[in-house]
């Protein structure tokens, strides 16, 4: 295999700028950025200055195509002017931190309107807090402790839920956590109901899965699982949790729940509801949301439900609901496009790559020729996969440097047209087929 892991061409402009940033930034700013995988983009971490639609340009001006979009929430595309709009109204008003407003209501409607299982919406501001509030929620409403999680599903970087992140380690995913925090957590296969059906008793809180497995690489459940999961939960009395934080309004306005018919008893959405602004919510039917709604349980946060995070939520969804014939087909049929042409141009140049996609999500995986599910996360090339995006990223297309694409409201067909270029020039540089 031969990709790249170091310009064999003039450095172009924004690699140098982005260097000599990372440079300045390491020496004030932990690992040069706020999030470790920021860091480690190739051929070196783009930095933004300015965004617009399914477009971003660097500080030393070039433009790119971006399938990133925020690691997922910029579903409307960067600074979409209804959400925008919105947000300048609230900021009009002032920022009424830590106070009851009425957005609140009218995003709680919104959520109630649109998610199968939201009868009640309780709001934070990140996904990882979301999932430890839905996780509170469980235990409080049965009066248990231990949670199912399953191997390749990412609930956020809390130490009580960040285990087992890979096949093949079921511990911590990172320095520093306390293993002691996970003791109450058992880990299973995704996918696999019989595991489930062996462990699963009345001393479990509750079961927490991503229902469609985006963040793991772009898998739709076996046939019948998540029926039968819903069934096992409901027979011991365990709560289900649907970790939808990526998939919530982006696979639609009701979510992976409404795409495969089966509702939780508490959903967690985040990133896309908010159309890039930081909001998340965890919303249930009344029932399991007891504990909560009826204020017996404590749920703090000084930037829960802010006015305006809130409204850019209520924006977004609303014009999700308005356009949600146009935009969805769209993303759908692009996000085919890219799919077919990405798999076929490997497969012409004999390179190991694999492709997988759950509508507007794609997962691109080099060194193995197909991975079927989460248990074939540890053969694929990481190292390879990241190279490759970064030939992508030369290419003037940034997508997020495991191999995963986002689609936006605004990628348009021109778009796609360059960016299956930018993949054929990519799998002709990682096949040995040009220079």
């Amino acid at each position: 295999m031969n990709i790249r892991n170091e310009l064999t061409m003039a450095e172009p402009a924004f690699v140098t700028a982005a260097r000599e940033h990372r440079a300045r930034a390491l020496k004030t700013v932990a690992f040069g950025c706020s999030s470790t995988p920021r860091g480690r983009q190739l051929p070196a971490p783009l930095v933004v200055a300015r965004a617009e639609g399914a477009h971003l340009w660097d500080i030393s001006g070039a433009r790119f195509i971006d399938y990133a979009l925020g690691y997922g929430p910029l579903i409307l595309g960067h600074s979409p002017q209804g959400v925008i709009g919105a947000v300048k109204s609230s900021l009009d008003l002032g920022l009424r931190t830590a106070t009851i407003h009425q957005g609140e209501a009218e995003l709680g409607e919104l959520i109630a309107q649109t998610l199968p299982s939201a009868e009640v919406s309780a709001f934070a501001s990140s996904g990882s807090e979301a999932i430890q509030l839905a996780l509170r929620i469980a235990r409080a409403a049965t009066g248990r402790t231990r949670i199912v999680k399953f191997r390749g599903n990412y609930h956020g970087w809390f130490d009580s839920i960040q285990i087992a992140g890979m096949p093949g380690n079921d511990g911590p995913d990172t320095l520093g956590q306390d293993p002691a925090a996970a003791a109450s957590v058992t880990v299973l296969d995704w996918g696999d109901l019989d595991q489930l059906r062996a462990v699963l008793d009345d001393t479990f809180a509750a079961v927490i899965l991503e229902p469609v497995a985006i963040n793991g690489g772009c898998f739709m459940p076996p046939a019948g699982y998540l029926e039968g999961l819903r069934d096992l939960t409901r027979e011991k009395g365990v709560v289900l949790i649907f970790d939808e934080v990526i998939s919530g309004y982006r696979l639609g306005t009701g979510g992976a729940q409404a795409l495969v018919g089966v509702t939780p008893d508490l959903s967690v959405i985040g990133k896309a509801m908010g159309a890039g602004f930081p909001i998340s919510a965890v919303a249930g039917s009344r029932a399991a949301m007891e504990p909560v709604a009826s204020g017996r349980m404590l749920h703090r946060g000084t930037f829960n439900g802010n006015p305006v995070s809130v409204a850019a939520s209520v924006a977004c969804i609303r014009e999700l609901i308005a356009r949600e014939d146009e935009i969805f087909p769209r993303m759908e049929a692009q996000g085919a496009d890219l799919e077919s042409h990405i798999r076929e141009t490997a497969r012409e140049a004999g390179l190991p790559l694999s492709v997988a996609r759950t509508g507007s999500a794609l997962q691109i995986f080099l060194g193995i020729d197909q991975v079927s599910g989460l248990g074939d996360l540890p053969r694929i090339d990481r190292a390879a996969t990241a190279a490759f995006c970064g030939e992508l990223l030369l290419a003037g297309v940034q997508t997020i440097a495991r191999g995963l694409l986002y689609l936006s409201a605004t990628h348009s067909d021109e778009d796609i047209a360059l960016t299956k270029a930018a993949v054929t020039r990519a799998i002709a540089f990682a096949s040995g087929r040009s220079a």
